[in-house]
Formats: structure tokens, sequence, C-alpha cells
């Protein structure tokens, strides 16, 4: 489900969840934007996917950038296990400043360092978006979920346009830190006006 900002009051809590905002402002800079708030579920028989990097980094060339263009976060509405689909990630590989292999090279759906989530519903697992990620495989009988808020730097260009196509009741009743977040104060300016 997409646009979830534009689907009630709940969702726009985790934008500027106080205990997520600093993190957020830690790895972007205290100007950061909203790219997309999403969810995202993994069924019984899903397979590993293969890994990737977020948005952007997957298009750059290399060598990525050393520092943290998207940051993600993702809040678990059910319990992640190895077995349910919980996400996988190799830790450290922020650092190797490549792209994963593509889906159809050998490797691209193991890593010797892999390491799959574990982690209790209410949880939020945050990550720098460089790091190889993907889904798990689902070997349970219940569907995986989690909401997806996915963060970049001010400069970049974020995944849905907020700004332009929020519900009016969502931007009047955004505080100046959410109408920050959503991109209102990271637009390029308009032509000038003479008098």
């Amino acid at each position: 489900m997409r646009w979830l900002v534009n689907k009630g009051k709940p969702f726009e809590k985790l934008v500027a969840h106080p205990k997520v905002v600093p993190y957020f402002e830690y790895m972007l800079g205290e100007d950061y934007t909203l790219s997309t708030l999403t969810s995202n579920v993994i069924y019984p028989d899903a397979e590993d996917n293969a890994f990737h990097v977020d948005n952007a980094l997957g298009k750059m060339p290399e060598p990525l950038p050393s520092f943290p263009m998207f940051v993600n976060s993702l809040w678990l509405l059910n319990d992640f296990t190895p077995e349910n689909g919980g996400t996988r990630f190799v830790p450290g590989s922020h650092r190797f400043l490549k792209k994963p292999p593509p889906k159809d090279h050998p490797h691209a759906l193991c890593h010797p360092d892999e390491v799959r989530l574990s982690a209790p519903k209410g949880s939020v697992f945050l990550f720098n978006g460089a790091i190889w990620h993907a889904t798990g495989s689902n070997r349970t009988d219940d569907a995986r979920v989690c909401l997806i808020c996915f963060c970049c730097r001010s400069f970049l260009k974020p995944m849905f346009d907020f700004v332009h196509h929020l519900k009016p009741e969502v931007v009047d009743r955004a505080t100046p830190e959410m109408k920050r977040i959503y991109g209102f104060n990271s637009q390029p300016q308009p032509p000038d006006v003479r008098d």
C-alpha cells in the first residue's frame, strides 16, 4: 500500500516520530526529506529476493558515496523471523561502496555475512540505504508485514512528490517539522516577481 500519509492520522505519526527523527537527522542532516511511506507484505511461499541498495544508489556509478544518501526504517507490524521473511542484510556492506551483484548473478541471493532479521512486533529497524538488503523467504502460513518510512537528503529527488500530492487536510494539520520532512522547504525557487 502506498501514500500512507494520505490514508489517516496514525500514519502521519511515523513521519516525525520523536525516537526516529534524531536518527534520520544524524544520518542525513537536519533538512532531510521523506521519500516514501509504504507498506511491505511478504506472503507465504515467497522466495528470497536478490540484494539491492535503495533508490537512486542503484543507478549511480561506483564507487558509491561514502556518506549516507538514503536511510530506511522498517516498522514491524508482526514478529520478524528468519522463517517468515524477515529482512536479509549484509552488515557493513555500505562500506563496500558498490552495488550488489545483479539479479541474474549466482551470488545475488546469498552472501557469507548475511543476517536475517529477528525482531519482535513493534520494533523499528533503521539502516543506511546503501546496506545490501532484501526480503527473505516466507516459510510460514502467515504474511509478514511492515511499514517502510524511507528518507533522503534534501537535495535528492524523493520517490513520491508529497509537496504536490498530499491531501489538503494532511497539509493543514502538519507541523512545521512535518512540512519540512514532506519536502516543502527543499523545493526549487519560483521565478522572481518584479513589482
